[in-house]
């Protein structure tokens, strides 16, 4: 927990620098230090972006290699990608403890505390207050009152999206479908209480889609952006269950480009929320 914390407090300097050395337009010496040097390095962030748009060759991320910023989140990006990796060798198996509270409460309260993280470094990668107003942050973001074609859209594909991961993570073997990253066990803590199982799911939406979707998806496209939602989900190892959550995220960032974000928070959150109906009605 510790190194987690270490590990937030730095990608908020690293930002914070970023941001206002960008406006400055006049050295950056700060972003320098806490990077160790390594935004100067034209050369490793030219290779970043020819990966990027060789990556991406339909939608064509905006990713600037000569932006402070985005070199700043792409040195956070592989440091976290190498950090997912590392536990992905490190971590014993699904038989150790849960990687989330045992009790309803505990469980949305670390949610909440993490969807507060994702919205946070959302805002201040997009320079939220400091080289943009709000409006701009949120038009940069993808966010907006939710319209009618937003709900539909959102709700309809959301559904749609739940049913066909199901239909394929029932045809793999026992053992290696969502229950083994340990979704079983959350949806267990929290299947009693619907109200409780809405504000998971709206939560885990909204956090995860303001960051990835909304912060991520512009600068890295769709596939990187995909890349790294799923390593934040391979909490219990490698399992082939992967691939499906991969292509959930895909269809997640193809929502975001037709609608907007806020339309991929509320298909995020169908996604989430339609196990826990499903299961009331089962049992009525």
């Amino acid at each position: 927990m510790n190194l987690y914390l270490a590990g937030l407090i730095y990608a908020v300097l690293l930002l914070l620098a970023a941001n206002h050395e960008l406006c400055r337009r006049n050295g950056k010496p700060l972003t320098a230090l806490l990077s160790l040097g390594l935004t100067q390095i034209d050369m490793l962030w030219a290779l970043v972006g020819k990966v990027v748009t060789a990556l991406n060759p339909s939608n064509r991320p905006k990713y600037d290699e000569s932006s402070l910023v985005h070199r700043a989140a792409s040195l956070l990006t592989m440091a976290y990608m190498m950090r997912q990796i590392w536990l992905l060798h490190s971590t014993p198996g699904e038989n150790e403890q849960h990687w989330f509270a045992p009790d309803t409460g505990g469980i949305l309260l670390n949610l909440a505390g993490s969807t507060m993280i994702f919205v946070s470094l959302s805002a201040l990668g997009t320079g939220w207050g400091l080289r943009r107003d709000r409006e701009q942050a949120l038009r940069r973001l993808g966010l907006r009152w939710p319209t009618l074609n937003d709900c539909l859209a959102g709700i309809a594909l959301g559904l749609l999206i739940y049913v066909a991961a199901t239909l394929a993570a029932s045809l793999m073997p026992a053992g290696v479908t969502a229950d083994h990253l340990g979704a079983r066990a959350l949806f267990d803590a929290v299947k009693n209480s619907l109200p409780a199982a809405l504000a998971l799911a709206a939560m885990a939406g909204t956090g995860e889609e303001i960051l990835f979707r909304g912060a991520l998806q512009p600068v890295f496209g769709l596939f990187v952006t995909s890349l790294l939602f799923t390593l934040l989900h391979t909490h219990y190892g490698l399992s082939p269950a992967l691939p499906i959550l991969f292509a959930v995220s895909v269809c997640f960032g193809l929502v975001r480009l037709r609608f907007s974000t806020t339309a991929a928070i509320i298909c995020h959150a169908t996604y989430n929320f339609a196990p826990f109906v499903l299961a009331r009605l089962m049992a009525a």
